[in-house]
């Protein structure tokens, strides 16, 4: 770096310099002076494909991802022969969230270079994301034929079959993760998929392993409280939604879960304070003005349940169980009226109970 230095400082216009030295602080992970390295280079050297490409990787790298997608356009508009602009503009594309974008580029790079491992596998995490689950998973096996030991595709190509609801598969592409990757999320995710297959002490076990890896990984708990639930382990599924608000004490999903675990205690008032604290955080949380208003209900506060039930309609007016336990509120206080309108509109809406409650209070 001092040789460097002092090349730039007998001759400012020594491109070649600048560039150097960007990559070696690059490689520091020094990205904002690396950035102007390259920044320097492109302006003595205007037709350096590869220095807007660094500069596009430096701004990336800074999460300045409209500015590296414009880089990499000027680095292909020089060279549009590399795959590596084509594979690399693609990701700050997907940043964006822009996967079509991402996924033309991905397979311009593959046109260019059909033995470029990577392009496929940022393409079928594309694809994922599109919900082409079969499409991705032809990704991930051209990327493991190409790199046999890739763990990520592997893990994308669980994540695929977990998607599509083809949970044995799943299990074993996590499973090859671990073999190769001792993955902390890999053992989160085969936990899942063993959760969906109603094999709660596996998908227990499992969490235990990525807590073992790392005592504050939040999901572990989160889901381990789900599959304690499960098991009716109810008290263990508590300690762990109180462990999991811990660490994450701003997640709406977390304060409605352990409510939801409560409920199953009958602890009806501490659920309420629970999915109070969901609304507090997401007032769209429909699901949370549904239960809080079961949970009013169960302690005979009628008038507070149908309030929440009405917000829970205003969210969806469509929700014909919101209408019909409305209507179940409405005959505890003496509105008949009010409430066979709600159970006829319950009807409406295709309602299973509905039909029951009419002909029971709305003779």
């Amino acid at each position: 770096m001092t040789d460097l230095n002092q090349a730039i400082s007998l001759n400012s216009k020594n491109s070649n310099a600048y560039m150097t030295r960007g990559r070696i602080k690059f490689a520091q992970k020094d990205y904002k002076n690396a950035l102007s390295d390259f920044m320097q280079t492109t302006a003595l050297d205007p037709k350096n494909s590869a220095a807007y490409y660094n500069k596009g990787l430096s701004e990336r790298y800074l999460q300045d991802y409209k500015s590296a997608i414009a880089d990499y356009t000027m680095a292909i508009a020089i060279d549009p022969t590399d795959p590596d602009y084509f594979n690399d503009r693609g990701v700050s594309k997907k940043n964006l969230d822009d996967y079509k974008g991402a996924i033309e580029d991905y397979s311009q790079a593959i046109t260019l270079n059909p033995k470029f491992e990577s392009p496929y596998y940022n393409r079928g995490l594309a694809k994922n994301k599109l919900k082409d689950y079969k499409g991705a998973i032809d990704d991930f096996n051209k990327s493991i034929e190409l790199i046999p030991a890739n763990a990520d595709a592997y893990y994308g190509r669980g994540d695929s079959k977990r998607y599509m609801e083809d949970f044995k598969g799943a299990i074993e592409d996590y499973t090859k993760v671990i073999s190769l990757d001792n993955d902390i999320d890999a053992y989160n995710a085969r936990g899942l998929c063993r959760s969906h297959l109603e094999d709660y002490l596996g998908a227990i076990i499992d969490y235990n392993k990525a807590l073992a890896i790392d005592a504050k990984y939040a999901n572990a708990y989160y889901n381990r409280a789900l599959a304690n639930g499960g098991l009716k382990n109810l008290n263990d599924a508590l300690d762990d939604n109180n462990t999991y608000i811990t660490l994450e004490p701003k997640d709406p999903d977390g304060y409605f879960k352990r409510a939801n675990t409560k409920f199953e205690l009958e602890d009806y008032k501490s659920a309420i304070d629970d999915y109070s604290a969901t609304i507090a955080l997401d007032s769209q949380y429909i699901d949370a003005w549904f239960n809080r208003a079961l949970s009013k209900r169960y302690l005979n506060d009628f008038k507070g349940a149908g309030d929440d039930y009405s917000q829970a309609i205003v969210l969806d007016p469509k929700y014909e169980d919101a209408y019909n336990n409305r209507g179940i509120v409405k005959v505890h206080l003496n509105d008949t009226a009010g409430a066979c309108a709600d159970f006829k509109k319950a009807l409406e809406l295709g309602s299973k109970d509905a039909p029951d409650n009419i002909a029971k209070f709305c003779k």
